[in-house]
């Protein structure tokens, strides 16, 4: 047996140390690899759980998705507030956000009654293009060359995603639902880079949560629109709608934030139009018609390129403005 000198065990020990340490975090990229993944089926679920709860109106169906969201977040919210104030999480850039989030619901889940789940999808992630368009105008952020292109991008193949409803379905009004959730939905996401700079996330998505729930049910009694008289199955898709996408969906996204950059979770979550469209395919029977994918793949184009160099920011309000486009 050779016996080491202490010089040539201390070598060892950092060689070994220096080849395990990578091991680890390669694991741990890995996992969060696989949770990205797993959030990005639960978001793309999304629109397919909205399609089974038609039964319901559309402005029910977003009511019950952000209050069963809120009631399945409670837990995890008081017990992450223990020993803290509760009143600093209740703030009017909080309420702001809360509407502009109901806003977005309400509306991008009106889109699916009058479009497919490929052109809604499509339309409705492009809010990064509005966000862009709303940091250059109002936070003194650029647009890059590449921005500029990519806002062009996005709104050209809007265009032909809109004036292919009208020509194939004779309607428009899905897509213009769409893309006005995707305004709704840039409003929220400013607001929240706003919170989020000195607030946990917790204390942001919960009061959010719970004050777009009760501005969805606000406008559903005012309304006249019926909550009740839904068949059993109607109310289960209603619960999976606030558990899949919204609870497991984006709470995976956040955690996987901690373990790998913002440009990569990002990326994945571009791949939601698409997955969307195949669950569609798959579940519902929805073709992809050929004059969807011109205009989808400039909306694709165009998100990523404003997402990715797009606008001159620096690496950590880059970061906060990804990592906030999670919260849909």
């Amino acid at each position: 047996m050779t016996v080491l000198g202490k010089s040539a065990a201390a070598s060892l020990c950092h060689n070994w140390i220096s080849v395990s340490v990578p091991r680890k975090q390669d694991g741990t990229r890995l996992l969060a690899i696989l949770v990205v993944s797993l959030g990005l089926v639960a978001v793309s679920m999304g629109a397919i759980l909205v399609r089974c709860s038609q039964e319901a109106p559309s402005l029910a169906i977003a009511s019950y998705r952000m209050v069963f969201a809120t009631l399945l977040l409670s837990p995890v919210y008081f017990v992450s507030r223990r020993g803290r104030s509760l009143r600093s999480s209740w703030t009017g850039l909080h309420a702001a956000a809360g509407i502009a989030l109901a806003f977005h619901f309400a509306l991008w889940i009106g889109s699916l009654r009058y479009t497919s789940v490929a052109v809604s999808v499509l339309l409705v992630n492009t809010s990064p293009v509005f966000v862009a368009a709303g940091a250059h105008l109002f936070l003194a952020e650029r647009l890059t060359r590449k921005g500029l292109a990519g806002v062009a991008a996005a709104l050209t193949g809007s265009f032909l995603l809109g004036f292919g409803d009208l020509q194939t379905l004779g309607d428009w009004r899905g897509a213009a639902l769409a893309l006005a959730g995707a305004l709704a939905l840039g409003i929220y996401l400013m607001i929240g880079r706003r919170i989020r700079q000195a607030s946990d996330l917790f204390g942001y998505v919960y009061p959010t949560y719970a004050i777009s729930a009760s501005a969805l049910v606000g406008a559903t009694v005012a309304s006249g629109t019926r909550l009740t008289g839904f068949s059993p199955w109607t109310f289960l898709f209603l619960l999976l709608l606030g558990l899949v996408p919204q609870a497991i969906g984006h709470t995976s996204y956040n955690w996987a934030l901690r373990f790998l950059p913002a440009t990569s979770v990002s990326t994945m979550i571009v791949g939601e139009p698409v997955l969307a469209s195949l669950f569609a395919w798959w579940l519902l029977g929805e073709r992809l018609d050929v004059h969807v994918i011109p205009g989808a793949l400039l909306v694709m184009a165009g998100i990523l390129l404003v997402s990715f160099g797009g606008v001159t920011v620096g690496d950590r309000d880059r970061s906060e403005s990804r990592a906030a486009r999670t919260e849909r």
